[in-house]
């Protein structure tokens, strides 16, 4: 349908506002046509996987675990969203053919999908035959919101018996989720049963009632503080009036903050306020200098020394310090903090997240066609099956010795205006936050939902 289009050397301003709107559509169909394509392709290139990697047993290879892996190191993006790639495509191969056909032809977009195969992962077949094509017609004049408005309504009507297996099913999907913003925030999100949710925002709100009137946060932050407070064990608000023993709610009582394991790299000179260079927050990215001073207040130090650019005069590091020049996990791409990973000692400390070693055991062991070798102290070199080699340095390092950052670009004005914040709703091209995986085989695809081995146990900081 879009073959061979080339809508990037359209004269635009020579358009009709008709005209602009007719180029609007063939863009925008051309842009689903290419997302099908990419579902297809990985979708394939799990199958394909699936059909030669398996080796069953204790260091064997789950069928077609790294499809994703390579499909997201080759588009530059997330394990998860490779994942819901490979899950969209293999829904639309098994049960939903016109939704599939559709997709390719460009006629619906990769959010309407996501939202026909989210509404009929639990639904009979019997009813899937008459609620398809309803879906595709209306998919093709609203929106993806209104669309899984109309598709719940549809599913609740025409499957009613099916309603407690699709809950049953669906609470078998819980989960949190932490995804990093701009300005040393992060969005905590979750996908919980309907009465475990209530419970968590009655008990936020109980917490957020429980200071005095005076108490000068919004009802958002009160109940964003109090979601902290249950996680550091304290299990209350502290009112934030500032009266001290004159608060009237000042005499509540809770348990003291427990310490959390969270890990900083903060240049010396900046901890000492002689400069203002970014600390790095370990699983989050950069944070102020003014924030990580704070958070230092109340943290146990480690010293990391610089050494020589000097292979031949550097000493051997030792394991804390491999973990904070680090900083994440080694493999392109992935973000989890040292603290939650292992170091792996083969060709060289670095550190790898429980999935990342897995591949890298298997790949020394030569029963994945993966290879890596450290190209230097510093850089440790991939290579994929398909031979594309890629290359991740110490992100911990570039924090600790910011001179030594030779990445970073150089600031010609000094005082620029502040760019605003911007949390778009999804990935404009990988539209997937939020997605639930339908096929219970790539549940571990994604580096925070690989299950560490039963020797392994995550560092607790017990002061």
């Amino acid at each position: 349908m879009f073959e061979g289009s080339d809508l990037s050397v359209l004269d635009f301003q020579a358009m009709s506002d008709e005209g602009l709107i007719d180029a609007l559509r063939t863009a925008h169909g051309a842009s689903a046509a290419a997302q099908a394509a990419e579902v297809f392709a990985v979708r394939e290139l799990y199958r394909r996987h699936r059909a030669v990697s398996a080796e069953p047993g204790p260091g064997g290879v789950r069928a077609g675990e790294f499809a994703a892996t390579e499909a997201a190191v080759a588009l530059q993006v997330d394990e998860g969203s490779a994942a819901a790639m490979i899950d969209v495509g293999l829904a639309l191969e098994d049960w939903l053919p016109r939704t599939r056909a559709e997709f390719a032809a460009g006629r619906i977009d990769l959010a309407k999908v996501r939202v026909i195969v989210d509404n009929t992962r639990a639904v009979a077949r019997d009813v899937l035959g008459e609620l398809e094509p309803r879906l595709l017609e209306a998919a093709e004049r609203t929106t993806a919101v209104r669309l899984r408005q109309a598709a719940r309504r549809w599913v609740a009507r025409l499957d009613p018996a099916g309603a407690q297996r699709r809950r049953e099913r669906r609470e078998d999907d819980r989960d949190v989720r932490i995804r990093a913003v701009q300005d040393s925030m992060a969005v905590f999100d979750g996908l919980l049963p309907a009465p475990g949710a209530q419970t968590v925002a009655m008990r936020l709100r109980e917490m957020s009632l429980a200071v005095c009137a005076a108490d000068p946060r919004t009802m958002p932050q009160r109940r964003a503080d109090a979601l902290v407070a249950l996680a550091d064990g304290s299990g209350r608000l502290r009112c934030a009036c500032g009266r001290g023993a004159r608060c009237p709610k000042g005499e509540v009582t809770g348990d003291a903050p427990r310490r959390p394991l969270i890990q900083i790299g903060i240049p010396a000179d900046t901890l000492l306020g002689m400069r203002d260079a970014p600390a790095f927050l370990a699983g989050y990215g950069p944070i102020d200098a003014a924030l990580a001073r704070i958070l230092a207040e109340h943290a146990r130090f480690q010293v990391i020394p610089e050494q020589p650019d000097d292979a031949v005069t550097r000493a051997p590091r030792l394991d804390r310090e491999v973990r904070a020049l680090d900083g994440m996990c080694r493999f392109p791409g992935c973000t989890i903090p040292a603290a939650e990973s292992e170091l792996d000692q083969s060709g060289g400390a670095t550190v790898l997240c429980a999935r990342h070693q897995r591949l890298k055991t298997l790949a020394d062991n030569k029963k994945v066609p993966w290879e890596t070798w450290p190209a230097d102290p510093d850089r440790l070199q991939w290579t994929t099956p398909s031979g594309e080699i890629h290359t991740t340095s110490r992100e911990g390092a570039r924090y600790l010795f910011p001179h030594k950052d030779i990445d970073v670009p150089i600031s010609t004005n000094a005082a620029s205006p502040p760019i605003p914040a911007i949390d778009p709703p999804d990935d404009i091209a990988y539209p997937f936050r939020g997605h639930v995986l339908v096929h219970r085989q790539l549940s571990r695809i994604t580096p925070e939902d690989e299950i560490p081995n039963d020797a392994i146990t995550p560092a607790i900081n017990t002061a």
